[in-house]
């Protein structure tokens, strides 16, 4: 068992102040601020200019933001860990269940993160830039998204797409330039109303990571959203669909990505057959059965306690776009609470310690095996 410090914070300012005002909290924490400051090697002032452009262009007020919190901290802005490693090994699964299917009639996006703890923010903020729309998310190096939802009822979650890509050694090199799913993610919830903006931003945006994303409205409009080494496919639902409902894990769905990676590891397929199994066919689906599934043990369930092998449940939450409120529990353990937060609300600054296990995964779990 281990003990684990979890926060909550609210910022709002412009693109500038946000960064700054982050930059000051970070200063007064000499290994927080070791980790943001960290850079990476062969990324200097050239890569710095080229991320620049690209933020701008798909994910605009970054670059401000990053640029204050660099003042704030009197380095350089290659010095900021972000600019590398986003640039461009989460798992997860995660379902979207449009009205339809659910007990309360309205549409909710359920997911688990797995992760490493010591690469993990366990951080939940609402930021609420300038010009932009306020959002509520959990951060991945405090600037990044993995997910939340907006003040206007989008929601969006997301898994990787078969091995995870990225930029440290033991991931899979990215086949093209392009940002992290956590600036993807940001800059949907800032810049989108519902799924159909959202797709249309997405449009032409160089995407690094391969990744399964899943978008929800409180309409009840849904998409899954899938990109492999540069290609991208779209699976849209909403009211009038006969499908329903929509589940990811960590392998394509979609047949137009699924002949580039035909392979499956062993967690990802029984996962996907275990949210399949338990829900697929359920058409009264409430927020406590997923909250259960959330956090029941795998195999027979969706949370996972392998944190050293960077396969370990961070977070469950359950979102309700039409509610604006968000369920989230740390840790994979219903001994550390659901805790509730409505983006209508001020969020105030607080922490929470809670404990995680650490588990070995059983013989075969990262297995290949072809997909059926």
């Amino acid at each position: 068992m281990l003990k684990i410090q979890t926060y909550t914070a609210e910022l709002a300012g412009t693109s500038y102040e946000i960064g700054y005002q982050f930059g000051k909290l970070t200063a007064a924490i000499p290994q927080l601020q070791a980790t943001h400051t960290a850079g990476m090697k062969d990324f200097g002032l050239k890569q710095v200019e080229e991320a620049a452009k690209l933020f701008d262009r798909w994910c605009p007020g970054l670059t401000e933001e990053l640029c204050g919190f660099a003042d704030a901290l009197k380095v350089k802005p290659e010095q900021v860990f972000f600019y590398g490693m986003t640039y461009l090994l989460p798992r997860c699964s995660h379902i979207a269940i449009l009205p339809s299917r659910t007990a309360g009639r309205k549409p909710l996006l359920a997911r688990n993160y797995e992760f490493s703890h010591e690469a993990e923010d366990f951080c939940l903020i609402k930021t609420s830039v300038t010009g932009k729309y306020s959002h509520m998310g959990t951060s991945v190096l405090h600037f990044g998204r993995d997910d939340g939802f907006n003040e206007h009822g989008l929601a969006v979650t997301m898994s990787s797409c078969g091995f995870p890509v990225g930029a440290l050694p033991y991931m899979r090199s990215p086949k093209l330039k392009g940002l992290q799913f956590w600036a993807v993610t940001r800059a949907l919830l800032e810049n989108c109303k519902d799924v159909m903006e959202s797709i249309k931003y997405l449009e032409g945006m160089p995407i690094a990571y391969n990744l399964n994303m899943l978008l929800l409205d409180k309409a009840g409009n849904a998409a899954l959203v899938e990109t492999m080494d540069g290609r991208t496919a779209v699976r849209q639902i909403n009211p009038d669909s006969q499908e329903q409902m929509l589940y990811a894990t960590n392998h394509a769905l979609i047949p137009d990505l699924q002949s580039m990676e035909p392979q499956v590891m062993a967690h990802s397929a029984r996962r996907y057959e275990y949210i399949e199994k338990q829900i697929a066919h359920q058409s009264e689906v409430t927020k406590a059965q997923l909250k259960e599934m959330l956090l029941a043990k795998y195999p027979e369930g969706l949370c996972c306690h392998y944190f050293e092998e960077y396969f370990g449940t961070t977070k469950s939450m359950v979102i309700s776009p039409s509610d604006g409120i968000i369920d989230l529990c740390w840790g994979g353990r219903s001994e550390n609470g659901w805790h509730t937060y409505d983006i209508t609300k001020p969020l105030e600054d607080g922490m929470q310690t809670v404990e995680i296990n650490l588990e070995k995964a059983a013989p075969g779990t990262y297995d290949w095996q072809p997909l059926t």
